[in-house]
């Protein structure tokens, strides 16, 4: 039983919380709401968790310097709104630990604490009923029966018994959930999250998370014997400061690695700092370091290769725009990229797995803008969006509340470049998008009741928000009914379709031919399968 945990312990707990939730990734993914069935929490989770995790390596074992670590790098690998509220309860709870060399039990209560404020400041809009709801529970009955006898142990054991009681009552907070049938896949998280904790200090063994090889490769083809060395070495390192060395005042240290490269980044806590840097001659960065104490860690990596690997993932216009704002819009295939492009986008990330709070910095920094427009173009992309906007201090970025491709779609082409007024271009996109009527087109797994309607297993349904349109055992049926349903209830002309790549070349030629005939304006975009979170999604103009 351990009455405080050191930083290998704390790495550890993390560690089998990822492995524990990854091993019930599947059910986490299948606890879908209606309407439209996300089925990536957990794997947002896991992804979110895990890459921080590899960032903090094996070397670094003091509590401080772990969880100050892990809190940077949880943060900028967020991927999804429940990689986002879960990476910032994460580095709530990792700050609790900054000051001191072990945490007992009622810092890590402290710790959590600030984890669960960190998780409600990072929603606009905090909903009851959902992982927000589960780890305020839980906090709150643990603290409430702490006493100075417990352990760390008995903290974690106490937190899994009320997380699991306050996730079984997640479907009377929230009616979606109930009228599914279902506890909220986030709150499900958390608590496979704290299980595996548990095991951790039970000493009970759980498989690791396999890597993703194809994310960590490096084209070392990238820098050849006739490259420029264009943007010279992204340096991180961590150095312990010695007795017997020189003095280390903060201020001067700053200034002498100033005069050897830029985006300092300078961390001093106690007898340690961090220091990143980027410069053409990490050697004087390390002379310079020597001077001071001995390296505990340090990273080097040529950022001329960087940003080559970076290139494939975000496209820039080959025209430069020169107005008073930029615009970078999310795409999740390579001819969706390209279209926004073509259409006006300055910038256009590809993330065919998700948007990381790391791949909009990227697409900031490349854009060079002091203004950004920023279109994240899936309601799970939208908070890391907001996350990568507090964390970016070089422009000021405003996120656009586009929730589907469709939305982006329509406003690009009416955007008004040579407009100066930030507030005034905002109010023209944001009058775009809430003038559209956006419909979605999904097939049940499962038979569910909504409202007074039954929709069964392997029919067709269309819906708006929360308001079922349709419902078919047809494709073709759903559609043409919806489209002609919305078109006489919502005056709508313009009829833009973005369909799922898997579906039959025939089914989409009947879906013409019945469109067609009541002599309506439309036109069909194929995406992958990945891209949607249905079957298909209909904007109307």
């Amino acid at each position: 039983m351990r009455r405080r945990i050191d930083g290998e312990c704390f790495r550890n707990m993390v560690e089998y919380a990822v492995r524990n939730l990854n091993k019930h990734v599947k059910h986490v993914n299948e606890l879908n709401v209606f309407p439209v069935p996300d089925g990536d929490t957990g794997t947002n989770m896991v992804t979110t968790i895990h890459k921080g995790l590899l960032a903090v390596g094996e070397t670094i074992v003091d509590l401080p310097s772990v969880a100050r670590r892990f809190a940077r790098s949880v943060v900028f690998e967020a991927r999804g709104n429940s990689g986002v509220i879960v990476s910032q309860f994460l580095k709530g709870i990792s700050e609790g630990f900054y000051d001191v060399d072990a945490a007992d039990a009622e810092t890590f209560i402290a710790a959590l604490e600030k984890g669960v404020k960190y998780a409600y400041a990072s929603v606009a809009t905090p909903v009851e009923g959902t992982m927000l709801t589960v780890v305020k529970d839980a906090t709150n009955a643990v603290k409430k029966d702490f006493d100075s006898t417990q352990s760390v142990d008995d903290v974690i054991d106490s937190f899994v018994r009320y997380a699991k009681r306050s996730l079984e009552s997640t479907p009377e907070l929230l009616s979606v959930l109930k009228e599914r049938g279902v506890v909220d896949s986030g709150g499900a998280g958390i608590v496979y999250m704290f299980e595996g904790m548990k095991k951790y200090l039970d000493g009970e063994d759980i498989d690791g998370v396999e890597e993703d090889k194809k994310t960590e490769t490096v084209d070392y083809d990238a820098f050849g014997p006739d490259s420029s060395f264009e943007f010279g070495y992204c340096t991180e390192l961590l150095l312990q400061l010695l007795n017997g060395r020189e003095d280390f005042d903060p201020d001067s240290f700053k200034s002498a690695l100033s005069e050897i490269g830029d985006s300092l980044v300078l961390s001093h806590e106690k007898d340690k700092a961090r220091i990143h840097i980027h410069t053409r001659y990490p050697e004087k960065v390390f002379e310079l370091c020597h001077k001071y104490g001995e390296f505990l860690s340090l990273k080097i990596e040529n950022m001329t290769v960087q940003h080559t690997e970076q290139s494939k993932r975000i496209m820039c216009s080959p025209i430069k725009n020169n107005g008073a704002f930029s615009i970078v819009a999310v795409a999740y295939d390579q001819r969706m990229q390209q279209l926004f492009i073509d259409m006006g986008a300055d910038v256009s990330v590809l993330c065919e797995e998700g948007v990381s709070t790391k791949d909009y910095l990227d697409a900031f920094e490349m854009s060079g803008a002091e203004n950004i427009f920023v279109f994240p173009n899936s309601s799970d992309a939208i908070l890391s969006a907001v996350q990568a906007k507090k964390l970016y201090a070089k422009a000021k970025v405003t996120v656009i509340n586009s929730r589907t491709v469709a939305e982006c779609y329509a406003a690009l082409p009416t955007v008004d470049f040579s407009e100066t007024d930030i507030e005034t271009a905002q109010d023209s996109i944001t009058q775009i998008i809430n003038n559209l009527y956006v419909v979605s087109i999904a097939k049940r797994n499962s038979a569910v009741r909504y409202g007074d309607k039954d929709i069964h297993r392997n029919e067709y349904y269309s819906f708006s928000g929360k308001e079922l349109i349709s419902i078919s055992d047809r494709l073709e049926e759903t559609t043409a009914q919806t489209i002609y349903k919305v078109i006489k209830q919502q005056n709508r002309e313009i009829v833009t379709i973005f369909y799922q790549s898997r579906i039959k070349e025939q089914t989409i030629n009947s879906i013409i031919e019945l469109v067609s005939r009541g002599d309506i304006c439309a036109e069909f975009f194929s995406v992958p399968t990945d891209s949607l979170p249905c079957l298909m999604t209909i904007s109307f103009e």
